[in-house]
C-alpha cells in the first residue's frame, strides 16, 4: 500500500468503467471539453479490434491512446498494456511537442471486470508511477439488474468504484431507480451514488486526486482472454450499404444482443459511426475510414438473428 508521500511522487489514474452503452464514451467527450487546457491523457480499451472512442475523443480534442482487441485485465493484453503506460511515463511526442500529462485517464472495455487493477500495477511495477487515484462506474439503471444475472464482470465493476454514476435517469422510472439503488448498495456499501443525464457531471467528482479505497479492498485474478459469457465478431463490408436496411436489421430491442459498433459507407449518408445498444440505434457523420466494418458482441447462449442477417448484408 502507498504512503501519501510515494502519491505524490506518482501520477494519477483515473479509471472509467460500465457496460457497453452505459455512457463511458460521452463521459469522456464531457471530460475531455471541461478540462481544455490541461494535460491529461485518455487511453481507450477497445473490446474489438475497431476503434472508434478513440477518435472521437480526439475530435473533441483530447489525447487518446488505443490498446484494442479485448481487456487489458486479461493476459492477453497486459503487455500491450505496460508499454502504452510507460510511453506516457516518458513522455511522448503529440506532433511537434512532447507530452508530460497531469494524470491518465482509462476506459476500460466495458466486457472488462478491473478487480484486478491493483495486481496488475504491482506486478508489472507500474505503481512505482502511477497510483489509482478513483474508479468511477457508469451504470445504465435500465439493463442493470439483467445483466447481474449474466454477465459476472458487471459485479466487479461495481464492487470497485469509489464513483457510481446512475446515468439516463430521464429515460427510467424512479421505482426502477431505487430498486437498482438497494441493489448496487448490497454490492458496494461504501460508494457514492450520483444520477444524471447523458453524463453530465462536474468533472471535479471523477478527476479527484488521492488513493482509491475500493481498488484497495478488493482484488482478483486477471480476466480470462476468451470470455465463456459472450461472443464477438467483426463484420466487413466491401459495399455501400443502404442506411434503410441497417434500420431494419437494428430495432430497439433485441434479446441476447449487448453491441453494434463501428465504422460504415452509406449510401445515403456517407461514412457514419454506428452505435447500437439496449437504448436503440444511433450514428453520426464520420470521417472517410480505413474499413467499412461492425463489430457486434452478444450473448454466448442466444443465437441473435441479427447476426445473420448482417453478414448476409455483408455479402
Amino acid at each position: 500500500m502507498k504512503t501519501d508521500t510515494q502519491v505524490e511522487r506518482t501520477l494519477p489514474i483515473w479509471l472509467i468503467v460500465g457496460f457497453l452503452g452505459a455512457g463511458k464514451t460521452t463521459l469522456l467527450r464531457r471530460l475531455v471539453k471541461s478540462t481544455h487546457g490541461q494535460e491529461y491523457i485518455y487511453v481507450v480499451n477497445e473490446f474489438s479490434a475497431v476503434d472508434v472512442d478513440a477518435a472521437q475523443i480526439e475530435r473533441a480534442g483530447g489525447v487518446a491512446l488505443v490498446v484494442a482487441g479485448g481487456s487489458i485485465f486479461c493476459r492477453c493484453l497486459i503487455t500491450e498494456f505496460v508499454s502504452v503506460m510507460r510511453r506516457i511515463k516518458d513522455g511522448f511526442h503529440v506532433g511537434e511537442r512532447i507530452v508530460r500529462p497531469q494524470g491518465v485517464v482509462i476506459e476500460a472495455s466495458g466486457m472488462a471486470d478491473p478487480r484486478s487493477m491493483r495486481k496488475l500495477l504491482a506486478e508489472s511495477h507500474l505503481d512505482e508511477f502511477f497510483h489509482v487515484a478513483g474508479v468511477t462506474a457508469v451504470v445504465d439503471p435500465g439493463v442493470l439488474m439483467k445483466l447481474l444475472l449474466v454477465l459476472p464482470n458487471i459485479k466487479g465493476q461495481i464492487q470497485v468504484a469509489d464513483l457510481i454514476i446512475f446515468n439516463k435517469i430521464d429515460l427510467r422510472s424512479p421505482e426502477m431507480i431505487e430498486r437498482v439503488r438497494e441493489k448496487v448498495r448490497a454490492i458496494n456499501p461504501h460508494g457514492e451514488i450520483i444520477e444524471s443525464v447523458q453524463c453530465d457531471v462536474e468533472p471535479e467528482l471523477i478527476l479527484r486526486d488521492g488513493n482509491s479505497e475500493a481498488v484497495k479492498s478488493v482484488d482478483a485474478e486477471y480476466n480470462r482472454c476468451k470470455d465463456p459469457h459472450y461472443l464477438n465478431e467483426t463484420i466487413r463490408f466491401d459495399k455501400q450499404i443502404a442506411l434503410r436496411d441497417l434500420e431494419d436489421i437494428l430495432p430497439a430491442k433485441i434479446d441476447g444482443l449487448y453491441r453494434v459498433k463501428g465504422y460504415i459507407e452509406t449510401v445515403e449518408a456517407g461514412w457514419i459511426i454506428v452505435d447500437w445498444s439496449e437504448g436503440g440505434l444511433t450514428y453520426q457523420p464520420a470521417q472517410p475510414h480505413s474499413a467499412s466494418a461492425l463489430t457486434v458482441i452478444w450473448s454466448a447462449a442466444a443465437d441473435p438473428v441479427v447476426i445473420g442477417e448482417l453478414r448476409y448484408l455483408a455479402l
